[in-house]
């Protein structure tokens, strides 16, 4: 399989600009070269040129006839180009040269070789006959009108050449502009993906990342928001189911007061009510206290026998003073590091003692077990339950503080629940060495 090469922007543009550089380089020796020569083609063809050329020997030839020059006459050839303005002039024999006008001081003659493939006139001159070539420059404006337009030309087809090579960069920023603005409008739902390796491709997995995880945040958010409609409509159900006994029993003590009657037993039944809405207030409270935290931290790892044997050893006392049978054969210490947060571990050694005391039987013993595997250590509570109370099964926010405040501690709960049986589970990740 051939290995994807990732291609830079920059080098990409910079690849582009020099070969599109290299194109109106020779675009432009192509137009010039080709309309240089159309040009001088033309010059010949039409004569004008030769005329002009003609005219200016056949000046020069009647200057040499009234002021008898020589061909060695340098100063009066020189005063006579100056004359006319002439660009170059150079008059030789063979193939040595006797004047340059380009040269500022007289040339030997001979000393240079004529190598010029230029139309030469005859001229006379008083010591003999010689070559001349001449030029006045008419057709320099011209050549430099050429060079202009193909100048221009180059640089056209240069730019136009770049910006087509640009057009698949521009529809990928318009198109990632295009699926910035759905997911701002929250439209989530198509994937945005470029062909590609450069950094627009880059951006564009970023921001179908970034689509991803708003995708997975609103999943998240739209099952926090269920969960919480359910909680408060659980916990409305819990509240009420109590609540409406409270006034029954409330109304009854009220009826029986006006009779003279004696309502103890309403009364203490009345008052069952409002401690188990205290109970509901209360582990709701709890709910979105933990669930709001964020400066939570937790403690420096420590032995796991230092950090749970405290809380054991209260959790089995109090036990123990509301006649319950406690069964510890299974608890025994491994030298593992836990880390906790004492806070919460404690808010769930309280709700677990609430809970046995409602729930658990007292003539059956709980059982307290200490699990260990490569990663965690598990702290096990078991026991025989009575007949839970009907508000009990509305919301389970008792567990719910449990699993939400473990999660914090990075562990987990495990409650299992069963016709007579409740089993409860904390685990606490085991800190490596």
């Amino acid at each position: 399989m051939k290995k994807m090469v990732k291609k830079n922007l920059t080098s990409k543009m910079l690849y582009r600009m020099i070969k599109d550089l290299i194109i109106g380089v020779l675009t432009f020796l192509i137009l010039s070269g080709g309309a240089t020569s159309m040009f001088q083609e033309y010059l010949l063809s039409s004569g004008h040129f030769s005329k002009l050329e003609q005219k200016k020997v056949e000046e020069f030839q009647e200057y040499i006839d009234e002021n008898q020059v020589k061909i060695t006459d340098s100063k009066k050839i020189r005063s006579w180009i100056k004359t006319k303005n002439i660009r170059e002039f150079i008059i030789s024999k063979g193939t040595k040269i006797y004047f340059d006008n380009r040269y500022e001081e007289d040339i030997f003659p001979g000393s240079i070789k004529n190598n010029t493939f230029n139309y030469l006139y005859s001229i006379n001159f008083v010591d003999g006959q010689a070559n001349l070539y001449v030029y006045d420059g008419f057709a320099d404006k011209y050549y430099d009108m050429i060079s202009g337009a193909s100048i221009f030309i180059s640089i056209v087809i240069c730019i136009l050449i770049f910006g087509s090579e640009l057009q698949d960069e521009i529809k990928n920023i318009q198109y990632l502009e295009q699926k910035v603005k759905k997911i701002g409008s929250g439209e989530l739902g198509e994937k945005v993906s470029i062909d590609g390796q450069d950094e627009i491709c880059q951006l564009a997995v970023g921001i179908d990342t970034m689509r991803n995880q708003l995708l997975e945040q609103k999943k998240t958010q739209e099952k926090m928001k269920e969960a919480q409609d359910a909680l408060v409509l659980g916990m409305a159900h819990d509240m009420r189911t109590p609540l409406t006994g409270l006034f029954s029993y409330l109304e009854i003590i009220k009826k029986m007061e006006k009779e003279g009657k004696p309502a103890g037993e309403y009364a203490s039944k009345a008052f069952d009510k409002a401690e188990q809405l205290c109970s509901v207030s209360d582990q709701l409270f709890e709910y979105f206290l933990v669930s709001n935290e964020t400066n939570m931290e937790l403690e420096e790892p420590e032995i796991a026998k230092s950090a749970f044997e405290d809380y054991l050893s209260e959790f089995c006392a109090f036990l123990e003073c509301n006649n319950f049978k406690i069964d510890v054969e299974d608890v025994y210490w491994h030298p593992v590091k836990v880390r906790i947060n004492t806070n919460y571990f404690g808010r769930i050694m309280n709700n677990l003692i609430s809970n046995v005391e409602k729930y658990a039987m007292r003539d059956k013993p709980v059982y307290l077990k200490i699990i260990y595997t490569p990663a965690h250590i598990g702290l096990e509570f078991q026991n025989e339950i009575v007949k839970p109370n009907p508000y009990v099964k509305g919301t389970g926010i008792g567990l719910k503080n449990i699993d939400l405040m473990m999660k914090q501690m990075n562990g987990y709960a495990e409650a299992r629940i069963s016709e007579n049986t409740y089993r409860m589970r904390l685990c606490f990740p085991v800190v490596k060495k």
